[in-house]
C-alpha cells in the first residue's frame, strides 16, 4: 500500500523561529513533531517570493530553468502534482480564502474536483475547523497527497489590521503579532496531526521563504507616499502611448521620497533594525527571507535526527519519492534526494542558487540574483554583476552584517563563477529602467500640466 503524503506550506515562516533554542514564546506541538521526524536546519528557498519558490518547489527546479521567475507563471516543464497523480494519487489541496496561491496551483493542476478554497482566511476564523473537515473526508480516499496552504504568518506581517485572536494575544505567546501567530500555528497544527495515522502517512512541513520580522509592528509601507490621483488625473491630460511611462516615472519618485522618509524615520536605528522593517522590496536575499524550515516525519522516517547539511528547496520532492520508493519525475531536475543524508550516507552540501521575486504582477523579473554555499552568500544585481554586490561569511556572521564585498575581491569572484553557471540559461533581461528620453519626455510632461 502507498504512503499518504500531508504536505504543509507556512507561507513566511522562518526557520529560526521553527526550531531556535532561544524562543520566547512556547510551540509544543512543533518540539514534538521535530522529535518524532528529521529536521534539516540549513534549508534555503529559491526565492524570497511565493509564486517563484513555490514554483522551485512543484517542479525541482530553479527558476531560471523552469521559467517561473514571476506572477506570470508560463513553465511547461513537469510538476509533481501531476507526477503523483500518474502514480495513482488522489490530489487534494486546501487553501483559504484570500490566497493569491490559487493562481499559483492553477499552473500545476489540471483537474479541479478535489481543489477547494475556504470562506475563511485564517486558522482561528474558521479556516482551521475547515481544514479538519477536509481531513476527514479525504483520508478514506487512499493513498492520497494533500496540499495545505497555511497563510496566517504572511498576514500578519503585511496586514496592517489583522487582530490576533484573545487567547493568544499575550506576552506567553509570543511578543509580536508574528511571534503570536506561529502560537496560533502550533495549535491548529495539533489538531491536524491528531487526524493522520503517522504510519501511513508521510508528513513534510515547510515554507515558502521567511520574512523580516518588523519592529514594533513597524514595516516600511508606513513611509509610501500615495500618487494614485496624479497618475488617475494625468490620463486625463496625456497621449495614451504615455500612460504606460507615465506609471514608471512615477513609480520612481515615489520610490526615491519613500526612501528619503524611511532613512529619516530610522536614523536613529542600526542597519539590522532598519532591515527588519523592510518588506520584500527585491533588494535584498539575507537568510531572513530565504532560510525556510524542512521537517519529514511519519512513514518511518527517523525520530529526533537533526542534519545541518545545507539542502535546497528543489530537494523536497525528489526526497518524497525516493523515501517512499516512487519513480522519479521524467527529465533532469536540479534537485536532488536527501534520503543519502537521512542515512548519513553522503555529507554533499551543494550551492543554493537564490534570486528575488518580483513584487509587480507582470512579467518583471526580480532586482537580485546570487548563491548561497554552506560558507558564504553571495548576491549582487540581475543586471550587472558590478552592482549591489553582496558577501557574507556565514560562519562568523550569521546576520549578514558585515558586507566583504568590498574587502575580499578574490572570493567575490570565486563566488560569481559559481553563480555564473546556474545563469548560463537565462536569457531575459530583467531590465524595465526608462531610457534618459523618454524619462525626460514624461517628467516634462508632468511639470507642463502641474503635477510635478
Amino acid at each position: 500500500m502507498k504512503s499518504n503524503i500531508l504536505f504543509l506550506l507556512i507561507d513566511s515562516f522562518r526557520a529560526d523561529y521553527f526550531y531556535d533554542h532561544k524562543k520566547s514564546f512556547s510551540t509544543p506541538n512543533i518540539d514534538q513533531m521535530i522529535k518524532k521526524g528529521t529536521y534539516f536546519t540549513q534549508s534555503i528557498s529559491c526565492a524570497d517570493g511565493t509564486a517563484v519558490a513555490m514554483g522551485g518547489i512543484f517542479t525541482g527546479l530553479y527558476p531560471t530553468n523552469s521559467g517561473i521567475n514571476t506572477y506570470k507563471l508560463k513553465s511547461k516543464k513537469p510538476n509533481y502534482f501531476n507526477h503523483l497523480q500518474k502514480l495513482g494519487y488522489n490530489i487534494f489541496t486546501t487553501l483559504p480564502h484570500y490566497a493569491g496561491v490559487d493562481m499559483v496551483l492553477s499552473a500545476y493542476l489540471k483537474q479541479t474536483g478535489n481543489n477547494f478554497q475556504s470562506k475563511f482566511e485564517r486558522l482561528d476564523t474558521g479556516y482551521g475547523d475547515d481544514i479538519l473537515k477536509r481531513l476527514n473526508i479525504d483520508n478514506s480516499k487512499e493513498p492520497w497527497f494533500h496540499f495545505m496552504y497555511l497563510g496566517d504568518l504572511h498576514m500578519s506581517n503585511v496586514t496592517r489590521t489583522m487582530d490576533i485572536p484573545k487567547r493568544f494575544d499575550s506576552e506567553k505567546f509570543g511578543k509580536n503579532k508574528f511571534e503570536r501567530s506561529i502560537s496560533v500555528i502550533d495549535y491548529w497544527l495539533g489538531k491536524f496531526l491528531e487526524k493522520i495515522d503517522l504510519e501511513s502517512t508521510l508528513v513534510i512541513i515547510t515554507a515558502d521563504h521567511g520574512d523580516y520580522i518588523p519592529i514594533n509592528d513597524v514595516r516600511d509601507h508606513h513611509f509610501i507616499p500615495e500618487f494614485t490621483k496624479s497618475v488617475s488625473i494625468a490620463k486625463f491630460f496625456l497621449p495614451k502611448p504615455l500612460w504606460p511611462l507615465t506609471k514608471k516615472i512615477v513609480k520612481r519618485f515615489r520610490s526615491n521620497i519613500q526612501e528619503k522618509r524611511f532613512n529619516d524615520a530610522t536614523k536613529n536605528l542600526t542597519d539590522l533594525e532598519k532591515r527588519s522593517l523592510r518588506t520584500r522590496a527585491g533588494w535584498y536575499l539575507f537568510d531572513d527571507l530565504v532560510r525556510t524550515p524542512l521537517l519529514f516525519c511519519g512513514n518511518n522516517v527517523l525520530n529526533d535526527k537533526l542534519i545541518n547539511n545545507q539542502v535546497g528547496s528543489v530537494d523536497i520532492f525528489p526526497t518524497i519519492l525516493d523515501l517512499l520508493d516512487l519513480p522519479q519525475i521524467d527529465g533532469d531536475v536540479d534537485g536532488e534526494s536527501l534520503v543519502p543524508l537521512l542515512q548519513d550516507e553522503s555529507s554533499r552540501s551543494n550551492p543554493i542558487y537564490l534570486e528575488t521575486a518580483s513584487i509587480e504582477m507582470d512579467d518583471v523579473l526580480g532586482k537580485m540574483v546570487g548563491i548561497r554555499t554552506s560558507e558564504y552568500k553571495y548576491f549582487r544585481s540581475r543586471k550587472s554583476s558590478k552592482e549591489k554586490i553582496h558577501l557574507y561569511d556565514l560562519k562568523n556572521d550569521p546576520l549578514e552584517e558585515n558586507n566583504l564585498a568590498n574587502t575580499d575581491l578574490e572570493l567575490v569572484k570565486n563566488m560569481e563563477l559559481i553563480l555564473s553557471n546556474f545563469l548560463v540559461t537565462l536569457d531575459v533581461n530583467a531590465s524595465e529602467e526608462l531610457s534618459d528620453e523618454e524619462s525626460r519626455i514624461v517628467e516634462s510632461e508632468l511639470k507642463r500640466l502641474g503635477y510635478m
